[in-house]
């Protein structure tokens, strides 16, 4: 295996990492739907564009779950996918706002 495949799959790894952790994060959510469904499983087949578009299309759809993992690719695109997506100024403001919608769930979580 070349230096560049073992990076590649590095990334790979660190980034279905990422997911996960920013998945299991938050609080118990609605079940998720098909279109959630299917931008995780284009997010597991390393289709990294196709995932950052279909869970940008649902955190402006107000996905609070999606919304956390469209910021995190968006945030380390370059570094993780060697992509570099963008988002307006707007849509990166409202899914921030949908992001921290999870904290005082996730403190209560850990105040046991």
């Amino acid at each position: 295996m070349s230096l560049s495949e073992s990076r590649c799959r590095a990334r790979h790894a660190a980034a279905i990492v990422l997911a996960s952790i920013a998945f299991a994060a938050g609080p118990a959510a609605a079940a998720p739907t098909p279109a959630f469904d299917e931008a995780m499983q284009h997010y597991q087949d390393g289709r990294w564009a196709a995932a950052y578009g279909r869970f940008s299309a649902l955190a402006d759809g107000g996905d609070i779950e999606s919304a956390r993992i469209a910021l995190l690719m968006l945030r380390h695109g370059e570094r993780l996918y060697g992509s570099k997506w963008s988002a307006t100024q707007e849509q990166i403001r409202r899914w921030s706002v949908l992001a921290i919608q999870v904290l005082p769930a996730l403190v209560a979580d850990g105040a046991d």
